[in-house]
């Protein structure tokens, strides 16, 4: 919960929004539908097959490498039994917000394609980190991943000049991007961001989740999605993918590990779970494949996506370095923790 200052800061700078990206009727539907317990795989598909559009791209991306998988889907109906609801869901949701907010960007401080080159790694790592941390829902983890920054969207496009301001604040000063937002705006893009997936009516666990990926340590319960977005956030911030906001980043919250029973030291743990491999290359090149076939282009246009720092040549550097190897994660051997439904932040 925000204080009530920051409470009227939230209020002053989104009432002052004007046409604010709405999503499509089709998705709040498939969202209601696939919150109920009651909902078949028939009824999904009727409600995506209303949508010319979005029927497309769920069968492309549901027949494109980014799945692999062996024999073409042909239906959407297959489709929503071959990924299952939440990966539907999520698929999507993440569609819709990439085709409103992917063309250019008039703030030509803000880094559009590199922010979507982060944004996008971050959702594939994230369902990379749910298979490794066992978090049972690897789409939810991949939509939240992709959404996690989506306040800088907001502030970029409907406040450039105070943007602006928060990018040179801490381009001069070499400060992470939230302390630049507070000396500036009074507020981070996570406190954006979460009001806007509030405004869309998203699941609780994503506003947490775009609310608290800086900070999961804050809250007490239904913790581990944004946990996962933290790391995931922290592993793409170190390899330098796409532009996640300057050369500071925040320092590694030690709560998203404990979260999932990780009770080591940081570094400690940080140096003997988490490894470079392949794994996430290959994960990125299926990505870019997301990407193109998102936006409406076709997989063949696809290339492996640049990787870049906020300056060409250069990789963010945290706060506090807990390690120089960048992360990937192999099997951990920890048990999840219970799961809960509703959140609580520590006072």
């Amino acid at each position: 919960m925000l204080d009530e200052q920051r409470q009227r800061r939230l209020k002053r700078i989104t009432q002052s929004i004007i046409g604010l990206p709405t999503l499509p009727t089709v998705i709040t539907q498939l969202m209601t539908l696939i919150d109920s317990p009651k909902t078949s795989g028939r009824q999904v598909a009727q409600v995506i097959s209303t949508d010319q559009a979005l029927t497309a791209k769920i069968l492309k991306l549901a027949n494109s490498s980014f799945y692999g998988f062996p024999r073409e889907i042909s239906t959407v109906q297959h489709a929503v039994v071959i990924l299952g609801f939440e990966t539907v869901k999520s698929l999507g949701l993440s569609v819709s917000v990439l085709q409103r907010f992917s063309g250019p960007s008039d703030n030509t401080q803000f880094d559009r394609q590199g922010f979507w080159e982060h944004s996008i790694a971050c959702g594939v790592s994230a369902r990379l980190l749910a298979g490794k941390l066992r978090y049972r829902l690897p789409g939810e983890a991949f939509a939240a991943g992709i959404l996690h920054d989506v306040g800088k969207l907001i502030l970029s496009q409907y406040f450039p000049a105070e943007f602006a301001q928060v990018i040179e604040r801490m381009r001069t000063d070499d400060i992470y991007i939230g302390k630049a937002e507070e000396l500036v705006l009074g507020l981070t893009h996570s406190e954006v961001g979460s009001w806007l997936a509030e405004k869309w009516n998203l699941p609780g666990k994503l506003v947490d989740a775009i609310a608290y990926h800086h900070t999961p340590g804050r809250l007490t319960r239904n913790a581990e999605l944004p946990a996962l977005i933290h790391l995931a956030d922290f592993l793409c911030r170190r390899d330098g993918i796409g532009d996640g906001g300057g050369q500071r980043m925040p320092t590694l919250d030690p709560a998203a590990l404990q979260i999932f029973g990780i009770r080591e030291e940081p570094k400690a743990a940080l140096r003997r779970i988490f490894t470079y491999g392949e794994e996430l290359r290959r994960e990125m090149e299926k990505a870019d494949a997301f990407t193109r076939l998102a936006r409406g282009e076709s997989e063949e246009e696809s290339s492996p996506p640049a990787e870049k720092g906020g300056e060409p040549g250069e990789t963010p550097q945290p706060d506090e370095d807990p390690d120089p190897a960048p992360l990937v994660a192999h099997a951990l051997p920890y048990p999840p923790l219970p799961r809960s439904h509703s959140s609580r932040v520590q006072p």
